[in-house]
């Protein structure tokens, strides 16, 4: 395989990623929202810090699209921005955070 070719794979596995975390994340608002409306209670507000780590994690998953880097630096980056994205909706899902 050439290094375009594992560069891409590498693009395209990450959002696919992407995407299913924040697919997940997003089910599983709707879910504990309904089951919260159900008892009688309300989900409550994001952290003011939630949008800027989605948005910071996203723009780290479109650098690699954007400049080009050897295939190890665009895989750790993809992750990280994977990573990021499913640590910040673990946060906004934690039952026991107040």
């Amino acid at each position: 395989m050439e290094e375009s070719e594992i560069y891409l794979c590498i693009c395209a596995a990450a959002l696919l990623l992407y995407l299913g975390v924040g697919a997940w994340g997003f089910i599983r608002i709707r879910r504990m929202k309904s089951r919260l409306t159900a008892e009688g209670k309300e989900l409550p507000p994001p952290d003011k810090k939630f949008r800027p780590a989605v948005i910071s994690s996203a723009v780290l998953l479109a650098l690699p699209f954007l400049i080009y880097f050897r295939p190890f630096v665009t895989a750790v980056l993809e992750g990280c921005a994977v990573l990021g994205l499913y640590i910040t909706l673990r946060e906004r899902l934690d039952p026991g955070k107040d």
